[in-house]
């Protein structure tokens, strides 16, 4: 394969340098060319909203409205007057009618972000969205017909939630016709030198001070960091080093933040999963260099060759046919 696929949605840019990242290109092409509703699962900071946002600007409705609402962010009787309006007495306040979210999208798209921390009341009402594309308002008496599209987003993966009792399993499965999983930016550490140059440019741009370039030690060290916080954690960490270095100076190790500089790959907090998966891709690594083919790779392992591809594809490694 050549160099990074880079693709610009709303000026943000969505790289693509990784197997992972350029199935969920492919898969965001496909989703804009549909109204069903998509089920978008990562980690935070992933840039879940990016996606959403790719897929309503590719699709035919790129014109109408993209409307976001965060269902963690509010208390259930204010999210189901922002999602699906009220009238005027209808609450304490409320001095006026008011029409919702989805009534104010048109043909456009809602976005609703953390939709796994909605409550069981407004779930229900999520459902009649999705079945019979209607809302009633609160306080209302009759229904109104609606036409937005849906994609929801979680940090949570949402089947687990709703198998244990949390979420409707009947609005999963209405929410997840199209679902996209966002990998995490550890798993696609090739994005991360073209990320770091667009942040660089952009940052310099906004505070009007540029910078000498990023030296290699210094590219290395933010190579090698875990990124919990993914695409956002890595953002703010390029704008801080912008901000800390003098006009001209070049970035080096030491002015990137203590905490990334001396993460241990294997650290006390890192998460199991996060051990594994470095462990997995290590070893996944270490075999294809030492085997001739992917299949002898594979049985080095003990596993199929089908089993190594469905790995390497989780991981983000490229996975060209023997």
């Amino acid at each position: 394969p050549g160099g990074p696929t880079t693709v610009r949605f709303d000026e943000q840019p969505f790289v693509a340098t990784t197997a992972s990242m350029a199935a969920v290109l492919g898969q965001i092409e496909r989703a804009a060319r549909s109204t069903v509703p998509v089920l978008i699962e990562g980690e935070t900071g992933t840039g879940k909203e990016l996606v959403a946002c790719a897929i309503h600007q590719r699709g035919p409705r790129h014109d109408a409205p993209f409307l976001v609402q965060n269902c963690a962010a509010i208390s259930e009787s204010l999210l189901e007057s922002e999602l699906f309006g009220h009238l005027r007495g209808a609450f304490t306040g409320a001095d006026r009618d008011r029409r919702g979210l989805f009534e104010e999208a048109g043909d456009g798209t809602v976005f609703l972000d953390e939709i796994a921390e909605t409550p069981l009341p407004v779930q229900a009402k999520l459902l009649r969205v999705l079945q019979h594309e209607e809302v009633k308002a609160l306080g209302a008496d009759r229904v109104r017909r609606v036409r937005a599209r849906i994609i929801a987003a979680t940090n949570r993966p949402l089947e687990l939630e709703a198998t244990g009792g949390r979420f409707r399993l009947d609005l999963f499965y209405r929410l997840a016709v199209f679902p996209i999983r966002v990998p995490p930016l550890r798993h696609r550490a090739a994005d991360i030198p073209t990320l770091i140059a667009h942040f660089l440019r952009r940052f310099e741009v906004r505070e009007g001070r540029a910078t000498g370039g990023i030296e290699p030690e210094a590219l290395r060290a933010l190579q090698t960091y875990a990124w919990p916080g993914n695409v956002r954690e890595l953002e703010n960490e390029i704008h801080r080093l912008v901000l800390s270095v003098g006009a001209g100076e070049r970035i080096h190790r030491r002015h990137v933040a203590r905490r990334l500089r001396e993460a241990e790959p294997d650290g006390i907090e890192e998460p199991l999963e996060r051990i594994l998966d470095r462990v997995e891709l290590a070893l996944i690594r270490d075999r294809l260099q030492r085997q001739p083919t992917k299949s002898a790779a594979a049985r080095s392992l003990g596993i199929t060759r089908e089993a190594l591809y469905a790995k390497m594809r989780r991981l983000g490694m490229a996975t060209r046919e023997e």
